[in-house]
C-alpha cells in the first residue's frame, strides 16, 4: 500500500483559502497543512484550526516571496523587496541567486526566517514541521541559511524538493539539484517521506511507487467560481476518489519537535 500526507499550503494567505483547507479537513480530504506567518490572516487561520480540531497539524509555510517582511532589514536588498518593502520573489527568479547571495544579504535573511520561525512558535508552539511558498527553502542560500534556525528551534522534518515528476518533463540540471538538495534533508535527518511531489505528478507516476512508500502531496485548497472545492484548477472530488479508488493510507506528519 501506498502512504501518502496530503498537505495544504498557504494556510493564512486570505478568508477563503482557510475557510477551504478547513472543509479539506472536515472531509478527510487533507491531513496537514502550512502556515504563512506573515500573511494578515495568519492568527484566524489558527483559531479556526483550534475550532476545528487540527492545531496540532499545523506546520510551517515559511514565505519569502510574497506579501509583507517581519523585519526591516531585508526590505532594503532589492533581491528581495521592491521599493515598498514588499517580498517581490527577484532572488528566487535568478538561478545563481538561489544558489549564492552575499553576507550582508545572507544576514538580513537569517533575521527574517528566524522571525518567522519565532512567530510560528507564538501561534503554533508544538509545531516542527517546515516547507515554504514557492519552494524557496530548496535554494540552496536559502537553505545554508535556514539549517541552523531549524535546529536551534527543534524541527523534526522539513518537506523534500519535488521529486514525483509525473508526466511532466524535467531537465537534468533539475533533477540533480533535487537530488542532491535532498540527500542534504536526509543527511540532517529531516526527511519523514520518500518522495514530494503535486497531485498530478501523483497520478502520473503512482504505477511506478514500491509497495510501502510515504509519499508528500502538496495541494492548494480554494473554491472555484462555482463554489466548487478545488486544487487550483483540479476538483477536491476527483483527489477524493482517486485515493480511495488506489487505496492510499493518509498518513500525517509527525509534529514533535526535537
Amino acid at each position: 500500500m501506498i502512504r501518502a500526507i496530503f498537505n495544504a499550503d498557504d494556510f493564512g494567505i486570505s478568508p477563503e483559502v482557510n475557510d477551504a483547507i478547513c472543509r479539506c479537513f472536515e472531509e478527510g480530504i487533507i491531513t496537514g497543512t502550512t502556515l504563512m506567518v506573515n500573511m494578515p490572516f495568519a492568527a484566524d487561520a489558527m483559531k479556526l484550526a483550534g475550532q476545528h480540531g487540527f492545531s496540532r497539524k499545523v506546520g510551517l509555510h515559511l514565505n519569502l516571496t510574497a506579501g509583507m517582511p517581519l523585519t526591516a532589514r531585508i526590505r532594503s536588498f532589492p533581491v528581495f523587496c521592491d521599493g515598498d518593502g514588499r517580498f517581490n520573489a527577484a532572488f528566487h527568479l535568478s538561478t545563481a541567486r538561489r544558489l549564492c547571495i552575499g553576507r550582508a544579504e545572507s544576514r538580513a535573511l537569517y533575521e527574517e526566517i528566524e522571525a518567522q520561525i519565532q512567530r510560528f512558535r507564538v501561534l503554533v508552539p508544538e509545531g516542527s514541521h517546515m516547507d515554504s511558498h514557492h519552494h524557496s527553502h530548496t535554494d540552496l542560500s536559502v537553505w545554508k541559511v535556514a539549517l541552523p534556525l531549524l535546529k536551534k528551534y527543534g524541527f523534526g522534518s522539513v518537506r523534500l524538493g519535488r521529486d514525483l515528476y509525473g508526466r511532466q518533463k524535467a531537465g537534468l540540471f533539475n533533477r540533480c539539484y533535487k537530488k542532491y538538495y535532498n540527500s542534504l534533508v536526509r543527511k540532517n535527518g529531516l526527511a519523514q517521506t520518500d518522495h514530494f511531489g503535486s497531485f498530478s505528478d501523483l497520478t502520473g507516476s503512482f504505477e511506478s511507487l514500491e509497495e510501502g512508500t510515504l509519499l508528500e502531496v502538496m495541494l492548494h485548497p480554494m473554491y472555484g467560481e462555482d463554489g466548487r472545492l478545488m486544487d487550483t484548477d483540479t476538483p477536491m472530488d476527483e483527489i477524493r476518489d482517486f485515493m480511495a479508488g488506489k487505496q492510499i493510507a493518509p498518513e500525517c506528519y509527525s509534529f514533535k519537535r526535537v
